[in-house]
C-alpha cells in the first residue's frame, strides 16, 4: 500500500508539473486588455463586468377600493363580494340533450365493457403471480387482497347476470333465488390474515372480510374482524366503521339500547365519516328508548341541522321572494348600524346574536364590509372581511375577502401586511390550498386562483412604478420586492413570470444590496424567457443583460470574500460558497447562450485558477469542468484537467479522481498514449484507495465493492489478485455473502488462479461460510483448493491449508448429504495424501458416505480398511459398530456378529483408552449382541408339537437366560442410555414370555379336566417368570433413580411397572423426573491447521451437541484462521479437530486379537441396497446462514 501511495503521489506531482507548465502559457494577467475584452478575462482586482441600467416600470397608480367606485352601483350586497351572480346563459336544446345523453350511455357502455375486460386479465394475471410466487414474498399479500378484491366485484357483476336470467325465467319454473358466493374472495383474504400480519394493510384485509362475513349473514366472524380492528389498530381509518357495526349489532340484535348508545358515541367522535349523520340519529332513538326524553329531544334538533342543507329544498320562486325581502331588511339594518361610526362589524355581530338572528350575521357582516369601503374606512372593513373569514371560511367568496383585505392594506400603504395578506391569499386560497379542497365547483378556485394573480401583480408592479418614481423611499422598494417574492411562491410557473424575476432582481442589486439573490433571479429571468421571444428584440438584449448582471452582482461578493480570505492564515481549508457555485452557474450559462464568444475559455481557466490557489477546489472543478465540456480543443483543457485531478488528490476524493480520469480518457486533450496510460493508472490507484478508505472508515461492503470492481475492470494489473482478496475481507467483515462468493470465485478463475494470492482468497472463502454454516459453499472452494494443488498450479500445491481443504471437503460434502462428492473427494485425498495421519479419517467418512447412500458393501468395504489401518480406539469401536450395522443390512449375519464381538471386545480390554464417544459405541454394540439372540428367542414359537413343547421351552428358556446375560453385561459398561435399554429389555422379555405361555391355547386333544390341570401347571410355571420380569423392571428403575436418568427406556420401564403393579406404582404423571440423556455421536470436527496436537488431543472428544430441530444444518466446528490475509481483521479461530495419529509415527497396524481377525476374514457377500443412514443431529444456524 505504501509503494501504491508513493506512485500515486509520483502521478500527481506529474500532473501539477503540467499544470503548471501549462498555466504558464496562459495569458499574461498584466498584458493590456483587448479593446473588446469579454466579462471577466482578465480577472483584474475588481469587476470590470459593467451592468446594464435599471429599467422603468410603466405602471397606473392604484385605485381605492369601494363598491361604488371599483365595483359598480352597492345596492345589492349580495352580487359583490359577498354575493354569487345568478347564472344566465342560453339552454340546450331538448333535441341536443337528447342525443349527448345517447352518445354519453354509449361511452359508458364502452367503458364498463373495457373495465370488465381489464378486470379479467388482472384476475388472470394476478392469479398466476400468487400461483408462482413464494409465499413469503413482501409482494405476496398485496396481491392476495387484490386479487380477493377484483374477485369481489366480479362475482357481484355474476351475481347480478345469475338474477336477471333467474327473473326472466317463469315464477314457476324459478326454484330458489340466486346467492352471490363471496367465499373465494374470503378464502384469499383469510390468507392475508392468517400468514401476514406484519402487513401494512391488515387492516383492509379485516375490514373487507368482515363487511363480506355481513354478506355472508356470519354475524360472529363479521364481529371477529371488526374487534380485531379496533384491539390491534386503533388508529385504522376504519375505527368508526367498526364501532358502527358492533352499535348495529347491539341494536338490532340484543336490544342492548345501552351498549348500542356507547358504540354510536364512538362513531360521532369521527365529525368528518359517511356514518356520522346515521349515529346522530340513531344515538338520540337509544336516548328516547332509555327513557332520557329531553336529551333525546336535542339530540333529534342535532339531526335536522345536519340535515337541513341537503334536504330543506325550495321553489325557485319562493327562494326569489325570500331574496327580494332580505335585501330590503339588510339595507335598512345596514343603514341603522352605519350611522354609528363607532360600531364595529364585531359589535353588529355579538348583536344578532343575543337576540337569535346569528344566522343571517354572515349576510349582514357582507353588507357592512361593503359599506365600510364605500365611506373610506378601511380599518373597519377590513375587520369586517376579518369577521367573515371567521363565520364562513369554506364560502366560495372566502378568496374574494382576501383580496378585499388586500385592497385596504394597499389603501393605506401598510406594505408589511399588505405582503401578508397576499401570503395568506397565495397560501390559503389558491389551488391546491386547504380551502380549495372544501369547494365543489372548480370553476370557484380557478376564478379566485386568477384574481389572486392578476391583483398581485398589479400591486407589485405598482408599488414598484411608485418606488422608483419617489426614489428615495427604502420600504417602498422592499415592499415591492416582497409582492414580488409572494408572487413567485406560487406563479413562477407562469409564461411571463420571467419579467417578475427580472424586476425583482433589478430591486435587490440596484436598491437592496443583495447581491446574490439578486444573481439567482437573474439567472432564473433569462432561464425563463421563452426561447422564440429570447431570440427577438426586446427580450434578446433583456436576457444578455440579465446574465451580465447576475455576473456583475457575483463579482462584487467573490471580491469581497477573496478578500477576506487573504487575511487568514496560509493553508486554511476554504469551503465553496454559495456565490462561488451560482458564479460557476452563471458563467455555464453565459457560455451556454453566447458559446461563440472567444474570451470564454481564458475567463473559465482564469476564474477557476483562482479558486485553485485559494483551495476551493469544488468551485474550481465545477469551472474547469464546464471548460473541458464546452471548450474541449482548447489550449486551457489539458491543464485544466490536470488540476482537476490534482484539486481532488489534495482533497483525497478518491472517487472523483476516478469518475474524472475515465471522463478524461475520452476528452481530445488527453488523446496521446502517454496521457491515456497515466489515466489508467490513476483509475487503479484510485480505486485502491477508495478501498483502503472505506475499510478504514467501516464502510465494509462499498470497499468490497470497489476492490472488486478494481480486480474485474484491470486483470492484468499485478494488484489484481490482492485487490479479490482485498473484497473478500471486506465483504466478510460486512456480512456480504453474495460479494464474497463473486470475489471468491474470480480469484480461483482462470485469470488469477496462477496468482500467488489466489490460494489464501479460495481459503478465505471456504472458511468463512464453514463458518456460516453454508456448507455447500465452503465445499466448494476447499474442493477448489484441493483440485489445483497440482504441478501446473505451484503456489496451491505449496499452500499451507491444501491438504486441510482437501480433508474438509470430504467432511463437509458428507454432512451435506452430497455423497458422491464426498467420495470422489476423499479418492482424491488419498490419491494426494496416501500417508496422511488423516487418511484413516477420510475412508472412514467414506464408508459414511457410502452408508448413507445405501451402498452397504462398499461402505463395509471402506469400514474394514479403516479398521485394518486405524490405531484410534475410539473411531475403532465406532468403525465396528457400523460395519455391523451394514453388515446386517446385506444379510451377512455371521460377520455382523463378529464385528459386533471385536466392538465389545475393545470396550472392554481397552476402556482406559477410550473416551465417552468409544465407550458409548461399545456399549450399543454389546447391546445389539443382546438384541441378536433376542431375535433367535423371538422365533422359536411356543405353540406346535406337544411333544416338542419341553424341547422349545428349554430353548427358549436357554435363549432367555443367555440374552439376559448380555443385557447385565451392557450395564458394567456404565453408559447410561445402553444401560437403561438393556435393563428394560431384560423385563420385557420375561414379561413377553410368561404372556406367551399365557396365551397359548392348550392342546385340542385333551379332555376338560386335562385342558385345566394342564393351565394350572402353566400358571405354575409363569408366577416365576412373571416375578423375574417385575424383579428386572424394578431394579432397573432403581437403577435409573441412583443414576439420575431419565430417557425413553426408563419411562417404558416406569409404564411397565404401572402395568404389572398399580399400588405400587401408581401413574407416572403424579411424579416428575429430569430428563438427561447421551446424545448420538457428533460428526468429526473439521481441520484448522496442519498440525493437530498429538495424542492427547487423538483421545479427546469435542462435548456432543444435542440434537436440533429438523431441517438445521449438519454440527461442523468452524474453521482455522490461519493463513489469512493481513489486510483485514480475521474471523476468530475455531476449536482444533483432534489427531487421529499418534505422536511420532503415521503408520497404522491392526489390533492382533481374535475378534479382529474373525471379523476382517469374514466372507463379503453381494451387496444389497439398504436404506440410508439416518444424519447426525444438525444444529440451528446463525443469522444469515442456510
Amino acid at each position: 500500500m505504501r509503494s501504491r501511495a508513493r506512485s500515486l503521489a509520483a502521478a500527481w506531482a506529474a500532473a501539477l508539473l503540467c499544470a503548471t507548465v501549462s498555466a504558464g502559457a496562459a495569458p499574461d494577467k498584466n498584458k493590456p486588455a483587448p479593446a473588446e475584452p469579454a466579462p471577466g478575462a482578465s480577472a483584474p482586482a475588481t469587476s470590470t463586468v459593467r451592468a446594464a441600467a435599471e429599467k422603468t416600470i410603466e405602471a397606473k397608480p392604484a385605485a381605492k377600493p369601494g363598491s361604488k367606485r371599483a365595483q359598480g352601483s352597492g345596492s345589492s350586497s349580495l352580487s359583490g363580494p359577498g354575493g354569487r351572480p345568478a347564472s344566465k346563459g342560453p339552454a340546450i336544446p331538448e333535441a341536443l340533450r337528447k342525443q349527448l345523453e345517447k352518445q354519453l350511455e354509449a361511452r359508458i357502455e364502452r367503458d364498463v365493457a373495457q373495465i370488465k375486460a381489464l378486470r379479467g386479465e388482472a384476475i388472470g394475471l394476478l392469479t398466476t403471480f400468487v400461483a408462482e410466487t413464494p409465499r413469503e414474498a413482501r409482494e405476496m399479500p398485496e396481491a392476495l387482497l387484490r386479487l380477493g378484491e377484483l374477485k369481489w366485484e366480479h362475482e357481484r357483476e355474476q351475481f347480478v347476470e345469475r338474477f336477471k336470467a333467474w327473473e326472466a325465467k317463469p315464477v314457476d319454473q324459478r326454484g330458489p333465488g340466486p346467492e352471490p358466493n363471496f367465499q373465494p374472495s374470503r378464502d384469499l383474504f383469510a390468507r392475508v390474515l392468517k400468514d401476514y400480519p406484519w402487513f401494512n394493510q391488515y387492516d383492509l384485509a379485516l375490514y373487507v372480510d368482515g363487511f363480506l362475513a355481513y354478506e355472508q349473514g356470519k354475524q360472529d366472524e363479521a364481529l371477529d374482524r371488526f374487534n380485531r380492528i379496533l384491539k390491534d389498530f386503533p388508529r385504522s381509518r376504519f375505527v368508526a366503521d367498526a364501532h358502527m357495526a358492533r352499535a348495529e349489532a347491539l341494536f338490532n340484535g340484543k336490544y342492548d339500547y345501552a351498549g348500542a348508545l356507547a358504540e354510536y358515541e364512538q362513531v360521532l367522535q369521527y365529525k368528518n365519516s359517511d356514518l356520522y349523520g346515521l349515529a346522530l340519529f340513531k344515538s338520540a332513538w337509544c336516548m328516547w328508548r332509555l327513557g332520557r326524553s329531553e336529551e333525546a329531544a336535542k339530540r333529534f334538533v342535532s339531526v335536522f341541522e345536519v340535515t337541513d342543507a341537503q334536504g330543506n329544498k325550495v321553489s325557485a320562486a319562493q327562494r326569489k321572494q325570500l331574496d327580494e325581502l332580505q335585501q330590503e331588511a339588510l339595507k335598512y339594518l345596514v343603514e341603522v348600524f352605519t350611522e354609528d361610526e363607532k360600531n364595529t362589524a364585531q359589535d353588529v355581530y355579538g348583536f344578532l346574536t343575543k337576540i337569535g338572528g346569528d344566522r343571517f350575521a354572515g349576510k349582514v357582516v357582507r353588507a357592512l364590509a361593503v359599506q365600510f369601503y364605500d365611506q373610506s374606512h378601511y380599518d373597519r372593513g377590513i375587520e369586517a372581511y376579518e369577521l367573515l373569514l371567521k363565520l364562513e371560511p369554506a364560502s366560495a367568496d372566502a378568496g374574494q375577502w382576501v383580496l378585499q383585505i388586500a385592497q385596504g392594506y394597499n389603501a393605506i400603504e401598510d406594505w408589511p401586511k399588505l405582503k401578508a395578506t397576499y401570503e395568506r391569499a397565495v397560501n390559503g386560497y389558491t389551488a391546491g390550498s386547504p380551502w380549495a379542497k372544501t369547494q365543489g365547483d372548480p370553476t370557484v378556485v380557478q376564478r379566485t386562483s386568477a384574481d389572486v394573480e392578476k391583483q398581485l401583480k398589479e400591486h407589485a408592479l405598482q408599488l414598484h412604478a411608485k418606488a422608483q418614481k419617489d426614489k428615495t423611499s427604502r420600504a417602498e422598494f422592499e415592499g415591492a420586492a416582497g409582492l414580488y417574492e409572494v408572487y413567485l411562491t406560487k406563479f413562477s410557473g407562469e409564461r411571463n413570470a420571467y419579467q417578475i424575476q427580472y424586476y425583482l432582481a433589478e430591486i435587490q442589486f440596484h436598491h437592496l444590496e443583495k447581491s446574490t439573490d439578486a444573481a439567482t433571479h437573474y439567472m432564473a429571468a433569462a432561464r425563463s424567457m421563452p426561447k422564440d421571444e429570447a431570440e427577438r428584440e426586446p427580450l434578446k438584449t433583456q436576457r444578455h443583460d440579465a446574465i451580465y448582471n447576475a455576473i456583475a452582482a457575483l463579482e462584487r461578493v467573490r471580491f469581497a470574500e477573496l478578500e477576506a480570505r487573504r487575511k487568514l492564515p496560509p493553508g486554511s481549508a476554504f469551503q465553496e460558497t454559495e456565490a462561488d457555485k451560482k458564479f460557476a452557474e452563471a458563467l455555464d450559462l453565459y457560455a451556454q447562450l453566447y458559446p461563440s464568444d472567444p474570451a470564454l475559455p481564458e475567463l473559465f481557466f482564469r476564474q477557476g485558477r483562482q479558486y485553485y490557489d485559494y483551495g476551493v477546489y469544488d468551485a474550481a472543478v465545477k469551472i474547469w469542468g464546464s471548460l473541458l465540456e464546452k471548450f474541449p480543443r482548447s489550449q486551457y483543457a489539458l491543464a485544466a484537467g490536470e488540476l482537476i485531478l490534482d484539486s481532488f488528490n489534495r482533497a483525497k476524493n478518491y472517487e472523483n479522481i476516478e469518475q474524472w480520469a475515465r471522463r478524461l480518457k475520452s476528452a481530445p486533450a488527453f488523446a496521446s498514449e502517454a496521457n491515456q496510460k497515466k489515466l489508467d493508472t490513476l483509475i487503479v490507484q484510485a480505486v485502491f484507495k477508495q478501498g483502503e478508505q472505506k475499510a478504514a472508515a467501516g464502510e465494509h461492503q462499498d470497499a468490497a465493492k470497489a476492490y472488486l470492481r478494481a480486480a474485474k475492470e484491470f486483470p492484468r494489473d499485478p494488484r489484481a489478485a490482492q485487490a479479490c482478496v482485498n473484497a473478500e475481507q471486506a465483504a466478510q467483515k460486512a456480512g456480504d455473502v453474495a460479494t464474497l462468493k463473486e470475489a471468491a470465485q474470480l480469484v480461483t478463475g482462470k485469470e488469477y488462479r496462477d496468482k500467488p494470492e489466489s490460494p489464501q482468497g479460495a481459503w478465505i472463502a471456504a472458511t468463512t461460510f464453514q463458518s456460516m454454516g453454508l456448507f455447500s459453499e465452503s465445499a466448494e472452494f476447499h474442493e477448489a483448493i484441493a483440485s489445483l494443488a497440482d504441478r501446473d498450479h505451484p503456489h496451491y500445491q505449496k499452500y499451507e491449508h491444501a491438504k486441510d481443504a482437501a480433508y474438509n471437503a470430504v467432511v463437509l460434502r458428507v454432512a451435506t448429504g452430497e455423497h458422491d462428492k464426498a467420495i470422489a473427494n476423499g479418492n482424491r485425498y488419498l490419491q494426494q495424501y496416501p500417508t496422511s495421519a488423516d487418511a484413516d479419517e477420510v475412508v472412514f467418512q467414506m464408508g459414511k458416505a457410502h452408508q448413507n447412500a445405501g451402498r452397504n458393501k462398499e461402505a463395509a468395504d471402506l469400514y474394514r480398511r479403516y479398521l485394518a489401518r486405524s490405531r484410534n480406539q475410539d473411531h475403532r469401536v465406532q468403525g465396528w459398530v457400523l460395519l455391523a450395522v451394514a453388515l446386517v443390512k446385506n444379510g451377512e449375519d455371521r460377520g455382523a456378529d463378529d464385528a459386533l464381538k471385536a466392538a465389545v471386545e475393545i470396550g472392554k480390554h481397552r476402556r482406559n483408552e477410550l473416551g465417552p464417544d468409544g465407550k458409548y459405541a461399545a456399549a450399543r454394540a454389546r447391546y445389539m449382541e443382546g438384541e441378536r439372540v433376542l431375535t433367535r428367542f423371538e422365533k422359536i414359537e411356543i405353540q406346535g408339537d406337544v411333544k416338542q413343547l419341553s424341547s422349545r421351552l428349554k430353548q427358549k428358556a436357554e435363549l432367555l437366560k443367555q440374552a439376559s446375560a448380555v443385557f447385565l453385561d451392557v450395564v458394567s459398561l456404565g453408559v447410561a442410555e445402553w444401560t437403561t435399554a438393556a435393563l428394560y429389555q431384560i423385563g420385557r422379555t420375561y414379561e413377553t414370555f410368561g404372556r406367551a405361555l399365557k396365551d397359548a391355547p392348550p392342546p385340542s386333544n385333551l379332555s376338560d379336566a386335562d385342558k385345566e390341570a394342564y393351565q394350572m401347571q402353566i400358571d405354575e410355571f409363569v408366577v416365576p417368570i412373571e416375578e423375574r420380569s417385575l424383579d428386572a423392571y424394578e431394579n432397573g428403575w432403581k437403577k435409573a433413580v441412583e443414576l439420575g436418568i431419565y430417557n425413553q427406556w426408563t419411562a417404558k420401564m416406569r409404564e411397565a411397572l404401572g402395568r404389572l403393579n398399580a399400588e405400587l406404582y401408581p401413574p407416572f404423571k403424579e411424579t416428575g423426573f429430569e430428563m438427561r440423556s447421551q446424545g448420538p455421536m457428533p460428526l468429526p470436527p473439521l481441520i484448522d491447521s496442519p498440525r493437530r496436537g498429538g495424542e492427547k488431543a487423538a483421545l479427546g472428544t469435542p462435548a456432543t451437541k444435542p440434537a436440533a430441530k429438523p431441517g438445521a444444518a449438519p454440527p461442523v466446528p468452524p474453521p482455522s484462521s490461519k493463513g489469512e490475509p493481513k489486510k483485514e481483521e480475521p474471523a476468530k479461530p475455531a476449536p482444533s479437530k483432534p489427531s487421529s495419529a499418534s505422536s511420532g509415527s503415521n503408520a497404522m497396524t491392526p489390533d492382533d486379537d481374535a475378534a479382529t481377525a474373525a471379523a476382517l476374514n469374514a466372507p463379503l457377500p453381494p451387496a444389497t441396497p439398504a436404506k440410508p443412514a439416518k444424519p447426525a443431529p444438525k444444529p440451528a444456524p446463525k443469522k444469515g446462514g442456510k
